[in-house]
């Protein structure tokens, strides 16, 4: 049923293509009525001729201007009208490019993906995730009280904190992430640290606080001027601004 439906609307994304090939040019109201009275023009000058009421000579530049305004009219359809639709082989081989599209998209998939694979439900996945973080949780406060007895000068210190952020923040814990990131932080600024310490508070405050500014600005003082994070630093130091005016 699921690939029915892929196949259905991948056919349907198609349609407005299969509509610009198969669309026929069009004439508008203004110039068939233009190209009627030229014709009407020709017909008149033609009769007056016959009837003898305009000589040859008048006749033919009559004839000639009118042509001349007939052919401008054409012209100008021409730019105005679509492409002139294709023959019925490019139509047929066009449409077959296009049915390729989605038929290449789900032969890409089938070799590199895994179509057989169940969709894993969102329950067990959290059970199993929350099993996961109470294993890990001894080891964490093992981490803790190993580092509050280190030294503030022990690199080991800097490191251990990092590492304790980052498990925190593989968790979801991003609270405890930024302040096991602040630790390593006091003990040696890094503008890198300092800007995602910031942005993590962002996030989880959902606003920037005075404390995430005052770390965007230093991050930004400290930090070389092609920083790729340098122009998220600076939207959300305008946003505190805009926020305490």
């Amino acid at each position: 049923m699921l690939w029915t439906v892929i196949i259905l609307f991948s056919l349907l994304c198609l349609v407005p293509c299969w509509i610009a090939l198969c669309k026929a040019p069009t004439i508008t109201n203004t110039q068939q009525s233009a190209l009627r009275v030229y014709q009407s023009q020709l017909n008149e000058i033609k009769n007056d001729l016959n009837n003898g009421l305009i000589l040859e000579p008048e006749y033919n530049q009559a004839q000639l201007e009118i042509q001349r305004r007939l052919l401008k009219t054409d012209s100008s359809i021409q730019s105005s009208m679509p492409q002139s639709p294709l023959s019925r082989g490019s139509v047929i081989v066009t449409g077959l490019g296009l049915c390729c599209i989605p038929l290449a998209a789900i032969g890409l998939y089938l070799m590199n993906g895994v179509p057989s694979l169940p969709a894993a439900p969102l329950a067990p996945r959290l059970v199993e995730q929350k099993e996961m973080s109470q294993k890990v949780a001894p080891y964490i406060e093992q981490l803790k009280i190993r580092l509050s007895s280190l030294s503030m000068t022990d690199p080991k210190r800097i490191e251990g904190y990092l590492l304790l952020g980052k498990i925190e923040a593989s968790r979801g814990n991003l609270i405890a992430a930024s302040q096991a990131w602040k630790e390593a932080l006091n003990q040696q600024f890094d503008p890198n640290l300092a800007a995602q310490i910031a942005e993590v508070q962002t996030q989880t405050e959902g606003k920037v606080s005075e404390d995430s500014v005052q770390l965007f600005r230093k991050a930004l003082q400290a930090a070389p001027k092609d920083i790729p994070w340098r122009e998220l630093a600076e939207q959300r130091i305008a946003e505190y601004e805009r926020a305490h005016r």
